[in-house]
């Protein structure tokens, strides 16, 4: 067993066996853990070192422990606690079986229409309840996103903000750049200075609908949408809301997008 598994058993204590470790989200290793008694899996996601050393573990597991407590949704995979594993700091949630929607993707291609409409309905309503909650999700991406048995299910709403709150010194903009994907961040949070808030989310929210129709996140480069996929009018509206380059054209939270006239 590597030494890296073996601090991580001993942070997990004597009730945990680690299991194996599986595909990494960036920077961040993720292993699977399973509780030997009752035989539930655990998730544990370790931060990246360098953010590690600068992390608060006990106040950070704190924070999760807070955020547990405040979100209450069947469309969301909360944080079950937080720990240090040697020199690197990890937090964990259960384990669900199934795929994101980053390795669907790869797999499978874009999503068909309507599809990509049930999984944004689902995300929006998880969203919703955490910007009602005064969070914000802050790192969504296709990673963030699990396709499990018919359900999706949104993972990590949260930890980028209890993440900044942890760490020691005022670094802008340091766990958004350590743990978010360049093409999810709004452009008005790029150089990591700007308040969290609910718009930011609406962004990523547009680039993961976008990336569900056409396989990729938009770019520059991109051909509009309209040229290499049909949509409906009021989707292609709610998605130029999102994607706005003024942060006062989007959508203030994923309540106002869900509170708009949906197809039935």
């Amino acid at each position: 067993m590597s030494e890296l598994r073996t601090a991580l058993e001993g942070a997990l204590g004597p009730l945990y066996r680690v299991e194996r470790e599986v595909r990494p989200v960036g920077d961040c290793r993720l292993f699977v853990a399973l509780e030997l008694q009752s035989g539930p899996e655990l998730l544990v996601k370790l931060l990246p070192a360098h953010l590690s050393l600068a992390l608060d573990a006990a106040r950070f597991e704190r924070e999760l422990l807070l955020l547990a407590s405040t979100l209450d949704h069947p469309g969301l995979v909360l944080p079950r606690s937080a720990g240090r594993a040697g020199s690197l700091v990890y937090h964990t949630r259960r384990f669900v079986e199934g795929t994101t929607l980053r390795a669907h993707l790869a797999r499978h291609g874009p999503l068909p229409l309507r599809q990509t409409v049930e999984t944004l309905r689902d995300v929006l309503g998880a969203l919703a309840h955490v910007h009602a909650r005064g969070i914000v999700h802050g790192d969504l991406k296709p990673e963030s996103v699990l396709l499990a048995a018919g359900r999706v299910l949104v993972v990590d709403a949260g930890i980028v903000g209890a993440v900044t709150r942890c760490l020691s010194g005022d670094v802008p903009g340091a766990a958004s750049a350590a743990l978010c994907a360049a093409p999810y961040i709004a452009p008005e949070c790029l150089d990591g200075r700007a308040a969290a808030e609910p718009r930011h989310d609406m962004f990523a929210v547009g680039v993961l609908v976008h990336e569900m129709l056409t396989g990729r996140p938009p770019d520059a480069r991109s051909e509009p949408l309209e040229e290499s996929r049909s949509v409906p009018p009021w989707l292609a509206e709610l998605l130029g809301r999102c994607l706005a380059a003024a942060p006062r054209e989007r959508w203030p939270d994923a309540t106002a997008a869900l509170d708009r006239p949906w197809p039935p």
